[in-house]
């Protein structure tokens, strides 16, 4: 830092630094004195400018500019009932927030508290939902903007979903299929009990997805409630299974003139699946299940699903085999042919 003097007899003081570009700048205040409290209050000042010149404040938008751009980017890139999600979840934040109210900390107990309305699934999907956005404004808006989220679930809520997993029993499944009063609902009920298949990826299915000679599927689209076609939920969900001779003969018997083998809407389906208080999503966990019990290893299973993560798999394969693990109990007391007596 210099000093000059000025025409009117008042005094410069002037600071020279280098811009983010290298070149060289100066800044100047003007003072009435030379004293030592004077040349202090000058530097504070002159180091203040030039604070503000090598780093500006950055003007940012409220969340709702943000969110409109980011649901414009994601729309090219998700499948419709995906997008419809991440719509819905990101109503959870307001619009007229503003980006530097946005901390880590507040946003965490955001999702602690909705512990109180919402499933830990949904709460998990949420957090999700709110880092890809966080880091869409990162890259895109706001370098500085650093926020990333966590929600891991508790061992009761680990345990509680665990009991949720439903599947068919064995000596079930026959009663279910008797009880599907509809032909069509029941033999796409009869085809994921056999390959797992997702509902969206067995209505999707065509003719030419069906290799009758080497006697496998090819799962490579689904179509969407709203009876779109998309490509499957993930990556790993392109896959080709093999299958039964009874399962190619299920399928030649409904193919016909028409773009897909079943002719029917997943609406149709929920209307007479909801009567016996199971989903489709039944029918793919016995699968799993049926699976299991044949010994066939996990990393088979999982694949044959089109699971993306093998953790998907094992939490099925965890609650089957503890059903297993009950069962073997119960019939341990009837294992000898015979019980002395005290």
């Amino acid at each position: 830092m210099y000093r000059e003097i000025t025409h009117n007899g008042k005094y410069r003081y002037v600071q020279s630094f280098k811009d983010k570009d290298g070149k060289n700048r100066r800044v100047s205040v003007v003072k009435n004195n030379k004293t030592r409290a004077t040349e202090k209050e000058a530097y504070e000042e002159l180091q203040e400018k030039i604070n503000k010149i090598l780093n500006p404040k950055q003007e940012y938008h409220n969340l709702g500019y943000y969110k409109e751009k980011y649901l414009e980017f994601k729309k090219t890139t998700l499948a419709y009932n995906s997008y419809l999600a991440y719509e819905i979840t990101l109503k959870k934040i307001n619009d007229n927030e503003k980006l530097e109210n946005i901390t880590k900390i507040k946003y965490d107990r955001k999702l602690i508290e909705m512990r109180k309305d919402y499933a830990p699934k949904s709460i998990e999907l949420t957090c999700l939902v709110f880092n890809n956005f966080f880091k869409f404004i990162k890259k895109y808006y706001a370098p500085n903007f650093d926020v990333t989220l966590e929600f891991k679930w508790s061992k009761e809520e680990k345990s509680t979903a665990m009991q949720k997993i439903k599947y068919l029993q064995k000596d079930e499944i026959e009663g279910v299929l008797k009880s599907i009063k509809n032909n069509t609902v029941r033999s796409i009920a009869i085809l994921q009990l056999h390959t797992g298949l997702r509902i969206g990826e067995a209505l999707a299915l065509t003719p030419n997805d069906v290799d009758f000679k080497n006697k496998t599927i090819s799962i490579t689209k689904t179509k969407l409630n709203n009876g779109e076609i998309t490509a499957p939920k993930t990556i790993s969900s392109i896959r080709t299974i093999e299958v039964s001779d009874f399962i190619l003969q299920l399928l030649l018997d409904f193919i016909s003139n028409t773009e897909f083998i079943f002719n029917i809407s997943y609406w149709t389906i929920l209307h007479y699946l909801k009567p016996l208080t199971i989903s489709s999503h039944t029918f793919r966990h016995t699968h799993v299940a049926l699976l299991i019990e044949q010994n066939i290893p996990i990393k088979v299973i999982s694949e044959r699903l089109g699971h993306s993560n093998i953790n998907t798999t094992l939490s099925i394969y965890t609650h089957v085999t503890k059903s297993m693990k009950a069962n073997l109990r119960d019939k341990l007391d009837n294992l000898s042919p015979f019980i002395p007596h005290k």
